[in-house]
C-alpha cells in the first residue's frame, strides 16, 4: 500500500503562505521608509522655505531702512520750512483722474524735494535694487526726476489708487506697504507717508527691482517655484530657477507645505516643486524601498523552500518508500540513507525487526 507523505500538503500551504506573507512585510516595510522619506522631504521643503524667506529679508532690509530714513528726513525737512517756491531739479506731473486737484505743491513740499533731491539721486547710484525714486503728494502731483512717459504716469496712478484704496490706518502707519505699480511687467513698490506734524501731506515712493531679489535666491531643487503671495493668498511674483515664472501656476495641491510670512512686509513665500518630478520621486523611492526588503526576504523564501524540501521532504519521501519496502518484504529498504535520518532509519528496521520476532512466537 502506498503511504502518502503529509508533509507534501503541509508544503504547499508553507509556499504559498510564506510568500504572501513575505510580500506583506515587504511592502509594508517599504511603505514605511516611502512616508518617512516623504516626512522628511516635507520638512527638508519647510527648511529651505525659511532660509529663502530669511534671504528675502535680508536683501529687503536695506531699502526698507532707506525709507524710514528718506521719511524722517522729509517729515523734518516739511518741519523747517524755508519757504521754497522754485523746484531746483527734477520734474512734477500732476496726475488726472475725477477727483485732480489744481492745488499746486506747497512751500513746503517744494523746500522738501529742494533737500532730498540730492539725497535721491546719490541712493540710486549707491542702493542696489533701487530703480527710481519719487514723491506723491496728496494733491495727485507727482515729483520724479527724470521725464516719463504715459506708461510712467500710469504706474505713478495706480500707486496713488492703491495707497487711497488702503485702510486709512495701513495708508498712514509707519509700516512700509509693498505697492503692485504694473502687474504686466512686474514693477513694484515700496511706499511710505510723509507726514508735517500729525497731517499726511504725501507719500515716498521707491520703485524696487524685486523680481531680481527674488532671482538671487537659491534653492536646492530644480524647477521648483518659488512665489510670493499677498495676505490674502494671491500670487504676486514667482520664479523658477532663476527666471522669471507664471504666478498662476500655484495650484494649491501642496498645502501641507507652510506659508512663511515675511518679518519685514505683510507678504509670504511658498514652495511648490515640480508636480511631475515630485509623482515620479516619489514612485521610485517607494519601488526602492520595496525593491530592498522584497528581494532578500524573497531570497530567505526560496532558501527555506529550497532547505525544507532537502533536508525534510525529500528524507521523509525516503523514509515512507522505505518503510513501504520493509513492509513488502524487502531486508535491505532503501540504499541511500541520508546522513541526517539515519538513526530514524535504523530505529525503523529495529522496530520492524522487534515486530516480526513477536509475532513468530
Amino acid at each position: 500500500m502506498k503511504i502518502i507523505n503529509p508533509l507534501l500538503n503541509e508544503q504547499k500551504r508553507f509556499r504559498r503562505n510564506g510568500f504572501l506573507l513575505a510580500l506583506l512585510l515587504a511592502a509594508a516595510m517599504g511603505l514605511l521608509d516611502y512616508l518617512t522619506a516623504v516626512s522628511d522631504r516635507i520638512d527638508l521643503r519647510q527648511t529651505q522655505l525659511n532660509a529663502a524667506t530669511s534671504d528675502l529679508d535680508h536683501q529687503l532690509l536695506p531699502l526698507l531702512h532707506l525709507t524710514k530714513v528718506l521719511q524722517q528726513e522729509a517729515s523734518a525737512a516739511l518741519l523747517k520750512d524755508s519757504g521754497g517756491t522754485v523746484l531746483l531739479d527734477g520734474k512734477v506731473s500732476v496726475l488726472g483722474g475725477a477727483d485732480a486737484q489744481t492745488q499746486p505743491l506747497s512751500s513746503a513740499e517744494i523746500s522738501m524735494l529742494n533737500q532730498l533731491t540730492p539725497v535721491f539721486r546719490q541712493q540710486l547710484k549707491a542702493s542696489r535694487y533701487l530703480l527710481n525714486l519719487s514723491y506723491l503728494s496728496e494733491t495727485r502731483h507727482w515729483y520724479h526726476l527724470e521725464d516719463v512717459d504715459a506708461r510712467g504716469l500710469e504706474m505713478a496712478d495706480s500707486a496713488l489708487q492703491q495707497i487711497r484704496a488702503m485702510p486709512h490706518l495701513q495708508a498712514t502707519s509707519e509700516t512700509t506697504n509693498l505697492l503692485v505699480l504694473d502687474e504686466i511687467k512686474h514693477k513694484y513698490g515700496l511706499q511710505l507717508p510723509v507726514r508735517q506734524g500729525k497731517n499726511v501731506v504725501g507719500h515716498l515712493l521707491l520703485e524696487i527691482d524685486l523680481l531680481d531679489i527674488m532671482r538671487q535666491i537659491k534653492l536646492a531643487e530644480a524647477k521648483t517655484l518659488l512665489l510670493l503671495m499677498d495676505k490674502v493668498g494671491k500670487g504676486v511674483l514667482a520664479v523658477q530657477d532663476g527666471q522669471l515664472a507664471d504666478s498662476s501656476l500655484y495650484n494649491g495641491s501642496h498645502q501641507h507645505d507652510n506659508l512663511q510670512h515675511l518679518a519685514l512686509l505683510p507678504f509670504a513665500l511658498h514652495l511648490q516643486p515640480d508636480a511631475d518630478a515630485d509623482r515620479s520621486r516619489e514612485l521610485r523611492t517607494f519601488l526602492l524601498g520595496l525593491a530592498s526588503y522584497l528581494v532578500p526576504m524573497m531570497l530567505l523564501y526560496f532558501y527555506l523552500l529550497s532547505r525544507f524540501k532537502r533536508k525534510v521532504l525529500r528524507p521523509f519521501s525516503r523514509l515512507l518508500i522505505h518503510v513501504a519496502r520493509l513492509a513488502r518484504g524487502d531486508n535491505q529498504g532503501v540504499r541511500h540513507i541520508p546522513m541526517e535520518w539515519e538513526s530514524v532509519f535504523r530505529q525503523t528496521e529495529d522496530i520492524r525487526g522487534s515486530g516480526s520476532e513477536k509475532s513468530d512466537q
